[in-house]
């Protein structure tokens, strides 16, 4: 089978200025509100963000773990996964706000005698780590791995189109596999640093597992979208074959019930426990109008997308398994709410009008840049070796 030729991606023009406009926009909106209320505007912030940071780098993981595994299948699908792991830099412009605004949001970098003896006490103990200038290090180290290692993934595999040099494929699978490591220790420790220390004194060593896994089925998810999107043109969507839906669907199915594990792995081991400054945290999510969000997230993360994933055909039909990927993304959403903002605001249910303009502003400026990115370039890897494999997919 002879790899078809497809044309360079010229277009999404049109896409990339609407994302852009919305994206300003939003964030325009989302600096009105810290006029308003510093707090809220940021706690809104650092939902966007971690969102769709989310998103990028589960794409960059998913993206090495194919690369590591040597995998031929996902070929087809590299290029997608490329462009949207490569927006990575973005985002250390986007964590500026939340650099100049920590104050607000974290308690230990001024905390206050309303926190009780014994969480002053805790957070003294954890000074040697949570300070700020330690905690910037941290970012940029951070914001230096991910974008290292997706600018180069993208560099090599574009360079290859160019020379079809079979060398390019041998250092990605080198650098996709070396990096793994890293990259899994920069995701733990950025959930730690921005999502998990906005509780004073509550920890947990699955936390960072949790936020994997949901990042995870959102970058599938996304695949599966944007494949299904562009099933008509002449992007990698119409190359797509049932054989790739059913294995994009069939691990899907997979890390749904992965997130379901950790989950409640996280909630039995803390439950049974008892230990007070662990249990509140369940507590804030399970009580009163939080409790109906976590009910939400029991069902429309697990329960229904673990029915309908279980057919064989849905997972092979791209437009249904495209409706369930999208329900999916929202529900990632839901996710992230979760595991935020009853943290910022544990006496009552309150979701800040900022989390809707930042969601839109981040996401907009993040999906410009995948668009910028694809322009100019090949819509899948056209001169890697195993594409005619990938292109031979066939549902099992």
């Amino acid at each position: 089978m002879t790899p078809p030729v497809l044309p360079r991606f010229e277009g999404g023009q049109r896409a990339l200025g609407i994302s852009a406009v919305l994206g300003v926009l939003g964030l325009v909106a989302t600096a009105i509100g810290a006029f308003l209320d510093v707090r809220q505007a940021l706690a809104g912030y650092l939902f966007g963000f971690t969102y769709w940071l989310g998103l990028c780098l589960g794409a960059l993981l998913l993206l090495a773990t194919f690369h590591a595994a040597k995998a031929r299948w996902p070929v087809v699908l590299r290029r997608a996964l490329e462009v949207c792991a490569a927006s990575a830099p973005l985002f250390l412009v986007l964590f500026v706000p939340l650099a100049l605004g920590m104050r607000h949001l974290y308690p230990w970098v001024s905390p206050s005698a309303d926190l009780g003896e014994h969480a002053l006490q805790v957070l003294e103990h954890r000074r040697r780590y949570n300070n700020v200038p330690f905690f910037l290090v941290r970012a940029a180290l951070y914001f230096l791995t991910w974008g290292l290692v997706s600018h180069l993934l993208h560099r090599w595999s574009v360079r290859q189109d160019a020379t079809g040099d079979v060398r390019w494929t041998l250092w990605q699978r080198r650098l996709g596999g070396g990096s793994l490591p890293a990259l899994g220790l920069t995701f733990s420790f950025m959930t730690l640093d921005w999502m998990m220390s906005l509780e004073a004194t509550w920890q947990s060593t699955v936390y960072a597992v949790h936020v994997f896994s949901g990042a995870f089925v959102g970058a599938l998810a996304l695949m599966i979208i944007a494949g299904a999107a562009t099933r008509e043109t002449q992007h990698f969507g119409s190359l797509l074959s049932p054989g790739h839906y059913h294995r994009l669907g069939t691990l899907l199915f997979a890390f749904v019930c992965f997130w379901a594990y950790i989950a409640y792995s996280q909630f039995m081991l803390m439950w049974i426990a008892a230990l007070p400054e662990e249990v509140g945290w369940y507590r804030v999510r399970l009580e009163d109008g939080w409790g109906a969000l976590s009910l939400v997230l029991v069902l429309g993360h697990f329960v229904i997308p673990f029915a309908l994933l279980l057919s064989r055909e849905l997972k092979s039909r791209p437009r249904v398994l495209g409706a369930v990927a999208l329900w999916l993304l929202a529900m990632h959403a839901v996710d992230v709410a979760w595991l935020l903002f009853p943290s910022l605001s544990p006496e009552r249910v309150f979701i800040p009008w900022t989390a809707l303009t930042a969601w839109l502003g981040v996401g907009g400026l993040s999906v410009a840049a995948v668009l910028w990115r694809a322009r100019g370039s090949y819509p899948v890897p056209v001169a890697d070796p195993f594409l005619v494999h990938s292109l031979q997919v066939r549902p099992p």
